[in-house]
Order: C-alpha cells, then structure tokens, then sequence
C-alpha cells in the first residue's frame, strides 16, 4: 500500500469516526430535547398545580378573613347597643335619684312644718291648758 493510500483510508477511518461522533450527538442532542421538552411539560403542569393550591389557599384566607371582619362588626354592633343601653339605663337612673332628691327634699320639708305646727299647737294647748287647771 502506498503512503497516500494509507493516508486516504486513516482519513476514511476518520471521516467515519466523525460521522459516527456527530451522528451518536445528533442522537443524544434529539434525546435531551425530547428530555427537556418534557421536563418543561412536567414543570409547567407541576407549576400550575402549585397555582392552583395557592389560589385555593389565598381564597380560603381571605375567605376566613371576611367571616372574622363580619364577626367583629357583628361584635362591634352588639357591644354599641349595650352601650346605648347602658347609657339610657344610666340617665334613667340619674333621674329616679334627681326625683328621690327632690321628693326627699319636699318630704323633710313637710316633715319639718309638720312638726313647726306641732310643735305650736301643742303650745297653744300648753297655754290653753293652764287657765283651765287653775
């Protein structure tokens, strides 16, 4: 075999082996993209769930949220009618006291010219009395 010949079939040789290596990546390359095709199917579904179950949960927290904002302006409502009623029982109460006040006043003012009559009529009968003893 000539040194040319030999040239040629190790240049043959490593077309071949060149052919073969880009072949075997054009094979792994189409398997990676099929791979990462998938992969990317799988994330973007795998996202998609954990959207929903988020979306799921905010609405529940909200959800929760509103029933406690009703709750405390239910709770709100009660406490502000206690209060009105507490304050109307307290001004009823002010005014028993301010009508006991004053009809105490007038009885103990009674009371006293009750006893100023008393006591005057039982001078008067004191005085009267004595020219009848004698």
């Amino acid at each position: 075999m000539t040194p040319e010949a030999s040239r040629l079939d190790r240049l043959e040789a490593l077309a071949e082996s060149t052919l073969l290596i880009v072949r075997e990546n054009s094979q792994q390359i189409s398997e990676l993209r099929e791979s990462i095709g998938q992969q990317g199917a799988e994330f973007r579904e795998s996202i998609g769930q954990q959207n929903v179950a988020l979306q799921e949960s905010i609405a529940e927290v909200v959800s929760m949220i509103s029933g406690l904002a009703q709750q405390q302006a239910e709770t709100d409502q009660r406490f502000n009618n206690l209060l009105e009623d507490a304050r109307t029982d307290r001004k009823r109460i002010d005014q028993t006291l301010e009508d006991m006040r004053r009809d105490r006043a007038i009885n103990e003012n009674e009371h006293r010219a009750f006893r100023e009559t008393f006591q005057t009529l039982l001078a008067e009968v004191v005085r009267n009395r004595g020219p009848l003893a004698e």
